[in-house]
């Protein structure tokens, strides 16, 4: 019989706090629009497939299979696919984790080829845990997120660390990123309460403290944003961009834009257009 142990170092191991608020699993289809959004935390992006480009800030930077971007919170950023090669990625939103960079924007891209199916099947484990919510889910989940995050540690391109959460809240990180990923649905202040599972009341306050603004006047922002997105990179009329933004008639639609915009969707539409 052979035997072979091998005993852990004695030594002092860092106490990681940063706390994991969500995953998506994202797949480009042809009904994708971007448009520039920020975030109150980190998020941590892998590319399983495809190819395209990340925006941040005045940035572009180019994403393929196993790329790895972190993006620090309160930057500004967009995903845009490549319609040949569609993207297909995930993205973590981590709470306490701030990137250390020379850079004047807070981001890093690791190309995590040598490591990509280990780091991948952190994202896997995440996702299928959050899906399944078995007992426990929650602190597996964070063990999950550990094991990424030292795994890009001992890359040694990029360094992190632990920072006090900004004032934020989890059910307000929750209600912006439902309004983002499903503006073009019929969203009031109750059904997104209701999806975050507190009072309207709370969820107004809070998200007028943390963001700024109502979660209703973010929503039209967002949909009106993707609403300039089509103005000016299709054909779409009128009518076909108010429904596909989640705007209830084209002629309430044109008179949010107005007075947003100071400007009509068609004017906007003619000194904009790309086409």
């Amino acid at each position: 019989m052979s035997n072979r142990k091998l005993n852990l170092e004695n030594k002092d191991l860092p106490e990681l706090s940063f706390r994991l608020l969500s995953i998506s699993s994202s797949k480009y289809e042809n009904d994708w629009t971007s448009f520039p959004h920020s975030h109150q935390f980190t998020e941590i992006f892998f590319i399983k497939s495809g190819s395209g480009h990340i925006q941040i800030e005045n940035e572009t930077i180019p994403v393929k299979a196993d790329s790895l971007v972190l993006i620090g919170a309160q930057v500004l950023h967009t995903e845009f696919s490549n319609s040949s090669d569609p993207l297909n990625y995930y993205v973590l939103g981590v709470e306490g984790l701030k990137i250390n960079t020379h850079r004047p924007v807070e981001y890093s891209v690791v190309n995590s080829s040598a490591s990509a199916s280990s780091i991948r099947l952190c994202f896997e484990n995440i996702l299928t845990e959050m899906h399944n919510k078995k007992k426990c889910y929650e602190e597996i989940c964070q063990h999950y997120l550990a094991i990424l995050i030292l795994l890009i540690y001992r890359k040694d391109q990029i360094s992190c660390e632990l920072v006090e959460p900004q004032n934020s809240s989890h059910e307000c990180h929750k209600a912006k990123r439902f309004i983002e990923e499903n503006y073009q649905d019929k969203i009031t202040l109750n059904s997104l309460a209701d999806n975050c599972n507190i009072t309207k009341y709370y969820l107004s306050h809070q998200f007028t403290e943390l963001y700024g603004q109502s979660p209703i006047a973010y929503l039209t922002e967002v949909r009106i944003s993707a609403a300039k997105d089509l103005l000016t990179t299709t054909s779409y009329s009128i009518e076909e961009i108010a429904s596909s933004t989640g705007f209830s008639s084209s002629s309430y639609f044109s008179q949010t834009f107005q007075r947003i915009c100071h400007i009509s969707p068609q004017q906007y539409r003619k000194t904009h257009v790309v086409l």
